[in-house]
């Protein structure tokens, strides 16, 4: 009787878990993935690293890079197989969407049952940018996606205390670590379980458990962060440490400390701010902190450190929105379940207190609903409404002169990776974060587009300084221009062309 129990449970909650991908699925299909010219802004560093890879260059030897690797082994070895489009990129990407998903479901489901997880899938799905950063080839989403699958894993080893789960779960977050260094977030919050974990098995010393299970996970998350380090990512060392440490003022870029978290990205998702106070302050009274221990300390976590760490950018938000959707979840199934409870036996008259009181609680139950779907909608709507590559009229010139081009210089690499064109490899990757820890500087790229001289070069409007004027203006013409860039074309392509 007990197994067939058991098995009723699993297949239940498979059920649930199922439902959730589906549902995401369904979201996902119906967006551009194979035609949308940009998601994410910084899809353009992750799509033309994998595809210069591809292509046979080599990454931190001959392509700048400051992080990890893992990401763009995975999209190299996708290209390989399937091709360098972006259909395939963000497939890869959307596969770990999904992961990201179905692990927190998961997390949520062993620690506040299905209906907890249910709801709190939802409102991770529909928090501000989450939708976007899923489909998006971006690092955040498999970072905090493997680090959340590292964490289920844990779950599972206090239910067996078996440690093969424990081991699985350190490789998993070393993995994560090389996929982007944020998935440390993640980390304190596993700590704090384990050791509520070990203090909750009264059958062995939890102090000694502690000390071996912290001890044990520690080591093996250093030795696969080390050992994925010394092979894929042997030479990130300097430029990772440069990057994350070195900080100047840029002209133009301003500096780093300038780009701090705004309070104000919160009145976008007050309704899950406000019902995870009440979490908070619900399961304080009710004596059930246990639950929640593991987004409450994910949220401190995240809170601490984006208070300080400089820069912020707006997709840093997924680190919020995880603990926040969870403790939404949980506060609305527990009232959900408290409507369920207190329901009479039969319905009561219109003038009565318990059917208001249950009216009331439907439209606290509601009102986060709500929100949180009409934000759902405006994010699939926004993506569906993106320009596609087919349309950019900086892409059709570059296919145009493809067959003539060697090379290309763009500071966004989109633009060349929808025109599979290979770009000058020490600068397929020009982001703020290089220029501020004083690795390039306009000079050194004018330098090095002369030494190149490159069929094609790229510029954001306005971005023709002094330094560039010399050379674009000696050898090459204003070929194309969208919203965002102009396309300069090599004098002598246009001469050859007529």
């Amino acid at each position: 009787m007990t197994c067939k129990h058991g098995h009723v449970n699993r297949s239940k909650y498979l059920v649930g878990l199922g439902l959730v991908i589906l549902a995401t699925l369904l979201i996902f299909s119906v967006l551009p993935l194979g035609t949308a010219f940009e998601f994410g802004d910084d899809e353009s560093y992750e799509v033309i690293k994998a595809f210069m890879c591809s292509k046979g260059y080599r990454l931190y030897t001959e392509i700048w890079n400051d992080q990890p690797p893992v990401s763009t082994v995975l999209l190299t070895a996708a290209f390989k197989i399937s091709g360098p489009s972006i259909l395939t990129a963000r497939l890869v990407a959307a596969g770990f969407g999904l992961v990201l998903i179905a692990a927190f479901h998961e997390l949520v489901q062993q620690r506040s049952g299905q209906w907890a997880a249910l709801l709190a899938s939802f409102f991770l799905l529909a928090s501000p940018g989450v939708l976007l950063l899923s489909v998006s080839v971006m690092l955040e989403v498999p970072a905090i996606g493997t680090g959340l699958v590292s964490a289920w894993l844990l779950f599972q080893w206090s239910r067996h205390w078996h440690c093969g789960w424990l081991l699985a779960s350190a490789v998993l977050m070393g993995v994560a670590l090389q996929i982007k260094l944020t998935a440390a977030l993640v980390a304190p919050a596993m700590m704090v379980e384990l050791w509520l974990m070990c203090r909750a098995d009264r059958n062995r010393s939890w102090r000694k458990g502690i000390v071996i299970s912290t001890l044990l996970w520690g080591v093996a998350v250093i030795t696969i962060f080390v050992a994925i380090g010394l092979t894929w990512g042997r030479g990130s060392l300097m430029s990772s440490w440069k990057s994350h440490t070195a900080t100047q003022v840029v002209a133009g870029y301003g500096r780093a400390a300038d780009y701090g978290f705004e309070p104000r990205l919160l009145l976008n998702h007050l309704e899950c701010v406000f019902a995870a106070v009440v979490c908070l302050l619900t399961a304080a009274w009710r004596r059930r902190l246990r639950e929640i221990a593991f987004p409450l300390a994910l949220l401190v976590t995240a809170s601490v450190i984006h208070a300080v760490h400089r820069p912020w950018w707006n997709y840093y938000y997924l680190h919020l929105a995880v603990p926040l959707a969870w403790l939404t979840g949980w506060i609305l199934a527990l009232l959900v379940q408290h409507l369920f409870d207190s329901w009479p036996g039969k319905l009561p008259g219109p003038a009565s207190a318990g059917i208001w009181k249950a009216l009331a609680l439907c439209v606290l139950a509601a009102l986060p609903v709500a929100r949180s779907e009409r934000r759902l909608e405006g994010s699939a709507k926004h993506l569906r409404r993106q320009e596609s590559a087919a349309g950019n009229p900086v892409v059709k010139k570059m296919k145009e002169h493809a067959a003539r081009t060697k090379w290309v210089y763009s500071e966004s690499g989109i633009y060349p990776f929808h025109a599979h064109l290979i770009v000058l490899p020490e600068l397929a990757i020009i982001m703020p974060k290089r220029f501020w820890s004083g690795q390039i500087s306009t000079r050194k790229i004018v330098e090095t587009c002369k030494r190149y001289q490159p069929e094609m070069i790229m510029l954001p409007r306005a971005s023709a300084t002094e330094e560039w004027k010399e050379l674009l203006g000696r050898h090459y013409v204003v070929e194309a221009t969208d919203k965002a860039c102009v396309l300069y074309l090599a004098k002598r392509l246009r001469d050859g062309a007529l």
